[in-house]
């Protein structure tokens, strides 16, 4: 099972990430709500150049106009980008040609009640190549980092028909993904905020415990 740490922020949280075994790291830049966890560009370009290999940096944005995501990539120099702002399938087209085949689409989807999402998955698989399930929290219309589960069965029958491979996110922990990769089957999953301890940061002992379940899920021997 492979494991996505997102809101990395720091060279220690970095190191604490790939220390427990992440396969990739996000770096949020381009924010539409308020959160801790968003830097500039040039941090996340710097963070991403300190990556060991087979480390992937995501960059993480919510922004949805082509140029401006356009912008981002040009400043961090991260190909693979996880689109978290709702954005259109024809703002989808001019980041592929800009890409030019280099780089990699994940959309976020979001749960928002037992099968139904937003946006809706099917207008986008011929134009990304992999779909997040994320939680919406309906309160503050807040997208992604929430900390709140969705409906596993919704993400289920989502993950066995998509023609893309499907990222689980939405209020993963140590105690609860290996059950939620067991019921869903995602490709990979995508976890923040439930890894970090006081203060903000990301917890070594506890973002251990998170990649080890989560990589253990599928073990029939463990």
């Amino acid at each position: 099972m492979r494991v996505k740490i997102c809101g990395i922020k720091n060279e220690k949280e970095l190191e604490t990430a790939v220390s427990a075994g992440a396969d990739a790291v996000g770096f949020m830049v381009g924010q539409r709500h308020p959160s801790q966890d968003f830097i500039l560009p040039g941090t996340a370009a710097r963070l991403a150049s300190l990556l060991p290999p087979f480390v992937s940096p995501v960059l993480v944005t919510h922004l949805t106009e082509p140029d401006a995501v356009m912008e981002l990539v040009d400043q961090t120099l991260i190909t693979t980008l996880q689109l978290h702002g709702g954005s259109r399938p024809e703002q989808i087209i001019p980041l592929l040609e800009y890409l030019e085949g280099a780089g990699k689409l994940i959309l976020a989807v979001h749960v928002t009640a037992p099968g139904e999402f937003s946006p809706d998955p099917a207008p986008y698989y011929e134009k990304v190549n992999a779909i997040l399930l994320d939680s919406m929290d309906p309160a503050t219309g807040r997208v992604g980092g929430t900390g709140r589960t969705h409906d596993w069965n919704t993400s289920a029958r989502l993950a066995a028909a998509s023609p893309r491979p499907v990222i689980l996110a939405g209020g993963l922990n140590p105690d609860n993904v290996a059950e939620a990769i067991r019921r869903v089957r995602p490709f990979a999953v995508d976890v923040n905020s439930s890894l970090k301890g006081f203060g903000g940061e990301l917890d070594p002992r506890i973002s251990a415990a998170f990649v080890r379940n989560a990589k253990n899920a599928l073990d029939v021997s463990a």
